[in-house]
């Protein structure tokens, strides 16, 4: 069974996504958003894996709630959620 969730990809990250990906075809229904993340880290790649993986780097929300006000990486998630994954703002 093919699971379709919504992750949006914004700024930068679209780089280590092979683009503007919303809709997700997953291989299971996720409980946690560190599940999820495992599993597009396995589709992606390393060097989405180092993106996501720096706090510095990226801010994650589920339906538009920062995740260090639902729980963090374990902040449940299912299939109605949207995940969004933007970059921080960089200024030079």
């Amino acid at each position: 069974m093919v699971i379709i969730m919504t992750v949006c990809f914004y700024g930068r990250i679209k780089e280590h996504t092979n683009g503007d990906k919303s809709y997700i075809p997953t291989s299971k229904e996720h409980s946690t958003l560190r599940s999820l993340l495992d599993e597009l880290i396995g589709y992606y790649g390393e060097s989405f894996d180092f993106f996501i993986n720096s706090s510095e780097t990226c801010l994650l929300l589920v339906n538009g709630r920062g995740i260090k006000q639902t729980g963090g990486l374990d902040t449940p998630v299912s299939r109605d959620d949207k995940i969004e994954i933007l970059p921080f703002v960089e200024a030079g």
